[in-house]
């Protein structure tokens, strides 16, 4: 007898934290107490992201899909809110058609930008750091003046289904505990951002057009 597969998932989970800006000149492990066990500065670069949607169905379901330097992405939302968000990263054309096709029932390429229609373009100087052997800080400044920052944890995951967890509680319960560790990572290192409610770079986009 032919035993059936149990459901299973690999894929990248990411979880972020917000922030303004940073509270100090310099990120660097002796500007603050108690100091960063690590700290290592992974340079900086441009990025160029184009957005896009269709008549706001994959923003409204949590679904952002971009061209960043020109590769297809999509980030698709699996809790939090806007300032602490998990999200499930998809960067095969083949997985980001599928999950347009579910929300939208448009069935198109990557070569017809999935049918989608482009709703902004924006570049960014990106800063980037590793503290503590595993914590991504990111510092974003986008073309039109605006700041804003990220504590992320990425982890590579593995699931299958199981008696009593699905593959989706265990995504859940895997993301809940990078959060927590962020959490505390941010709360320890509290010297280094400024505190305050972090506006997002596409809101505040947006918000400049409608200024």
């Amino acid at each position: 007898m032919m035993l059936r597969s149990l459901p299973a998932f690999s894929g990248i989970l990411e979880v972020e934290r917000k922030f303004c800006s940073f509270a100090v000149q310099e990120l660097t492990a002796n500007n603050g107490t108690p100091r960063f066990q690590s700290i290592r500065s992974l340079g900086q670069w441009k990025i160029h992201d184009v957005y896009y949607d269709r008549s706001n169905l994959l923003s409204s379901a949590g679904v952002w899909i971009r061209q960043r330097n020109g590769q297809w992405e999509a980030k698709v939302k699996k809790g939090g809110n806007f300032t602490n968000s998990r999200f499930e990263e998809l960067s095969d054309p083949r997985d980001i058609s599928r999950c347009i096709r579910d929300l939208t029932g448009i069935e198109s390429t990557e070569q017809q930008q999935f049918g989608l229609k482009c709703i902004a373009s924006l570049s960014t100087i990106r800063k980037a750091w590793i503290a503590d052997s595993e914590f991504r800080i990111v510092l974003d400044t986008m073309d039109f003046g605006h700041t804003v920052g990220e504590v992320e944890l990425q982890q590579q995951a593995n699931f299958r289904a199981a008696m009593g967890s699905s593959i989706e509680q265990q995504k859940q319960k895997r993301m809940q505990e990078m959060d927590d560790r962020i959490a505390k990572f941010m709360e320890r290192y509290s010297w280094a951002f400024c505190p305050g409610e972090p506006k997002g770079k596409l809101t505040a986009y947006f918000e400049r057009d409608t200024a």
